[in-house]
């Protein structure tokens, strides 16, 4: 395994995985269409163009939530971000493994996380505190990542890409979950 492939493969999904969780959570505040894309002061005097353009923003939504189905469907995401020379600096299998599997392993995630949390929920976190939390539990179940390099590579993620409180939070319930994992 090269280590700065995994490294940049772990930040694609990371990426990946963001976007699917902040999908999800405007998806489930029924904002997507209008939030997103300010369809409502666009279509405001044409409601039938406007239920016409939510229904299809919202179909694509659905569709994009069911997660990657294919290799292909991440080297697409991969195409949007990266040059064929940045492609070199990838761990696919890791992106293979990880990408399509993690939508799987978002419910099991967010019950073990709610049962260690008293004050907020899953879906009340940040979008990338809920990503990193899929993806490492993810990474665990999936590659057998040991739990030491596994927590440490999360924390990191966080003080990069989170708020300051984000490292301690992911250190204490990660290594609650970890510590559960058979």
């Amino acid at each position: 395994m090269n280590v700065k492939q995994r490294i940049n493969a772990r930040k694609v999904i990371l990426s990946y995985i963001y976007q699917y969780c902040f999908f999800n959570n405007l998806q489930s505040q029924d904002l997507v269409a209008v939030e997103s894309l300010f369809i409502g002061n666009i279509f405001k005097t044409d409601n039938e163009r406007f239920d016409t353009a939510k229904k299809d923003y919202l179909k694509d939504i659905k569709a994009y939530l069911k997660g990657p189905e294919t290799e292909e469907d991440l080297l697409a995401f991969v195409d949007l971000f990266f040059n064929e020379r940045d492609k070199e600096d990838i761990d696919f299998d890791y992106m293979a493994k990880i990408g399509l599997t993690f939508v799987k392993h978002i419910p099991e995630i967010t019950d073990k996380v709610n049962a260690l949390t008293e004050s907020f929920k899953f879906d009340q976190m940040d979008t990338i505190d809920q990503a990193l939390f899929i993806l490492g539990y993810t990474e665990r179940i999936e590659l057998e990542t040991p739990k030491e390099i596994l927590i440490n590579e999360m924390i990191e993620l966080a003080k990069r890409y989170s708020d300051d409180g984000s490292p301690k939070l992911l250190n204490g319930i990660m290594h609650k979950i970890v510590n559960n994992i058979s």
